[in-house]
């Protein structure tokens, strides 16, 4: 996503909670309908991360609220049904987990040429405000005749880092909608910022795309259009609708704190705002400057010939408008950096607010679909809309969706990149994170990928999804195609006091439930290896593994009894001795059974993964986290990703699971894994009783490095055997 306005307000999201909680103990008691709908439109500022403007909403609506004679409607009660069910509602808790979202209804979107697409966005409380969505005949014409009426959506990723979960969910969408409409997508570079923008970025970005199997009907960058949003930036100066500004970031915040005391001050006085005088320095003192001096002032910025932070072109939008974001917003600025498509041509950059919506409309875009922090951006009288307007432009369809949040995991660009920079992990494509080279590195397929965003479907009810969905899906695809191996992570050596020195061979089968796939022989050598947890000096009953005078099966081969222990001169156990029972092979084993290696097994660095954080929402206090499952909510979410870097923000960073990742240099592997070692991703196998693994990149045939992909469904066995 683009670069940050600079005019950006310093208000805080816990500020706008403040007025939140502030507004629903009014609307409580008087829920007034017209304060109701003004709530709504501040939950999606707050969504937005328009913090000031949510704030400023809330202590409207209110003021609206305490202003009205509105009372509580009382709630009937719903009939009951035979059994205890309500007529025509889930009952919670049967047949979904609970907080479990209900599944969203399919999405309605317009047809390209239809009355939706002519009126691009409506919304039903706009009243006498202007709605900038609505189509002339002329240039939805012109529009249809450039695409053929086919639908055309795009996937508009900012190459400033590695694309995520949440990315491959969006894709799944807007490739998705034009597929299932005979249309297509193009993946579209929305390259404005050179300063966090990277050709690395950009050759991962394309690389996860492929990977996921899209296809794209064209790449383009929003730096291809760079000559032609200069040209509409001096086509909205001569018009009137932009100018160059000089103030300072802390002035123009002090502007904005005026423009919502003039809103609250509206709100709370019943006064109407297109009536009511701003307050002095509300507006720019430059925003009445004459084209003429804007339009010289402009081509000095875009001659470089003015420094760097001395001022910005702003759009002039509506001071009196709701919508915080038609406050001036920034359409360029000053940045002597090499950018990464446009190299060292410009010293100019348009923001992404004045970018987004040019670019959608110059590429004949139909549907252009966004999450919701983009809703108030794209409101019919919003500014998406009001430029497109403005310049007498095509206007695509808007529609906004849910972003995807997992529990366990972060997914903030700037928390990412604080992640990699300062060590945290091993760069982007490290195991633990969701980025989608993580993803892929760790051994997940495209196809699990994308068989979780559809079951995620797009929903406008934000929601935090639990990590074990995801888990789900490869696990479950693995325990059909994956072939079962051994492998001892932490081995111990045992041996066979009574082994007769010939072959002892173990047939042992590739898949247990498909055994028409065939089998490997593994040979009972005199000295075998098993893990150090599956022994105990001391047993107990409910412990399946092997002790002294115990038996346990080897699995597919013979018993053994452990008939003594090995310690060195500190007491640490270094070996067993057992006895094996010749006559054991294919009878009914004994309750406990376990994995193992021969002498044949050769050495391997195992890695095995685990949940990054220790909380389901990093940056929420512990005693808080039991609430994820519907009652945190999405602003409680974005408060937590958008905090500063202060001292009270570090919280998150102290929650990372120190055994997120564990690594076995010692562990033993069947010896045909040194055929694939060599190769990256090129199998995925299950480790009996430890999950399914993959071959990592840093793995090489001498010594193979095997990443765990996922654990195994755990039995009552296994969960026995971890007490």
């Amino acid at each position: 996503m683009g670069d940050v306005d600079p005019a950006a307000d310093p208000v805080t999201a816990s500020g706008a909670k403040t007025a939140k909680k502030a507004f629903e103990k009014v609307a409580k008691k008087k829920p007034d309908p017209a304060g109701l709908a003004l709530g709504e439109e501040a939950q999606a500022a707050l969504t937005a991360k328009d913090f000031a403007g949510a704030k400023d909403m809330w202590q409207r609506a209110q003021a609206m609220c305490e202003a009205s004679d509105a009372k509580p409607v009382k709630q009937s009660k719903t009939p009951k049904l035979e059994g205890g069910g309500a007529e025509g509602a889930a009952n919670p808790g049967k047949g979904k987990e609970a907080g479990e979202p209900t599944a969203e209804k399919e999405v309605h979107l317009p047809q390209p040429g239809s009355e939706g697409h002519k009126v691009a966005k409506n919304k039903h409380n706009l009243g006498d405000l202007p709605n900038y969505a609505i189509n002339s005949d002329e240039k939805l014409q012109e529009h249809l005749q450039s695409t053929n009426s086919k639908w055309r959506t795009r996937f508009p990723p900012e190459p400033n880092g590695y694309l995520h979960i949440g990315h491959a969910k969006a894709m799944h969408f807007d490739f998705g909608v034009a597929k299932k409409h005979g249309g297509e997508t193009l993946l579209r570079f929305d390259d404005t910022n050179p300063d966090a923008e990277k050709q690395e970025y950009i050759d991962s970005i394309l690389s996860s795309v492929e990977w996921l199997g899209h296809t794209p009907a064209k790449v383009t960058y929003s730096s291809d259009y760079f000559d032609k949003l200069h040209e509409l930036a001096i086509e909205l100066i001569k018009a009137g609708h932009a100018y160059v500004c000089h103030q300072t970031k802390d002035e123009t915040a002090a502007s904005r704190q005026l423009l919502q005391g003039f809103q609250l001050m509206c709100a709370k006085g019943g006064l109407v705002k297109k009536d009511t005088e701003l307050p002095e320095g509300a507006a720019s003192p430059y925003r009445e400057r004459s084209v003429e001096k804007n339009l010289d002032l402009f081509q000095q910025m875009t001659d470089g010939k003015l420094k760097e932070g001395e001022c910005s072109l702003r759009m002039k939008g509506d001071l009196r408008s709701d919508i915080t974001s038609m406050w001036d917003l920034a359409a360029y600025r000053i940045k002597f950096a090499t950018h990464p498509h446009s190299g060292d041509k410009y010293c100019v950059y348009p923001t992404y607010d004045y970018t987004h919506c040019l670019v959608d409309s110059l590429e004949d875009i139909t549907h252009s679909l966004c999450t919701l922090e983009f809703e108030t951006r794209q409101a019919p009288n919003g500014p998406y809309y009001w430029l497109l307007d403005s310049l007498k432009m095509y206007k695509p369809v808007t529609w906004e969706f849910a972003r995807c949040n997992i529990t366990y995991n972060v997914m903030s660009k700037r928390k990412l990149n604080k992640l990699v920079t300062d060590g945290f992990v091993n760069g982007w494509d490290d195991p633990r994170l969701l980025t989608l080279e993580g993803l892929r590195r760790r051994g997940y397929t495209p196809s699990s990928v994308n068989k979780f965003c559809e079951e995620l479907g797009v929903t406008r009810n934000d929601n935090v999804q639990q990590l074990s969905k995801l888990e789900k899906c490869i696990r479950e695809e693995l325990e059909e195609e994956a072939d079962r191996i051994f492998g001892v992570l932490d081995p111990i050596p045992v041996t066979i006091t009574n082994h007769p020195g010939t072959e002892l061979p173990v047939e042992c089968p590739l898949h247990p439930k498909y055994l028409d796939r065939g089998s490997r022989v593994i040979k009972l050598t005199k000295t075998v290896f098993i893990e150090h947890s599956d022994f105990r000096e001391v047993d107990d009953k409910n412990f399946y593994g092997l002790a002294p005078d115990k038996a346990v099966r080897l699995l597919f081969g013979y018993n053994i009894t452990c008939v003594g222990v090995e310690k060195d001169n500190n007491g640490k156990i270094t070996g067993l001795t057992a006895t094996y029972d010749p006559d054991s092979l294919g009878t009914k084993p004994p309750k406990g059974t376990l994995h193992w290696g021969s002498t044949e097994f050769i050495n391997a660095e195992v890695r095995v993964y685990d949940k990054l954080f220790t909380v389901e929402v990093p940056g929420v206090a512990e005693v808080d986290q039991g609430k994820v499952d519907g009652g945190v909510t999405p602003a409680d979410v974005i408060e937590v990703e958008d905090k500063e870097m202060d001292a009270s923000g570090d919280l998150w960073l102290t929650q990372i699971n120190p055994d997120s990742l564990v690594t076995h240099a010692n562990a033993l592997v069947e010896p045909e894994l040194a055929a694939c070692a060599s190769v990256p991703l090129s199998r995925r196998f299950q480790l009996q009783r430890l999950g399914y693994f993959t071959v990592d990149k840093d793995s090489a045939s001498a010594k193979p490095v095997l990443n765990r992909i996922v654990t195994l469904k755990e039995s009552k066995d296994a969960k026995a055997l971890k007490k």
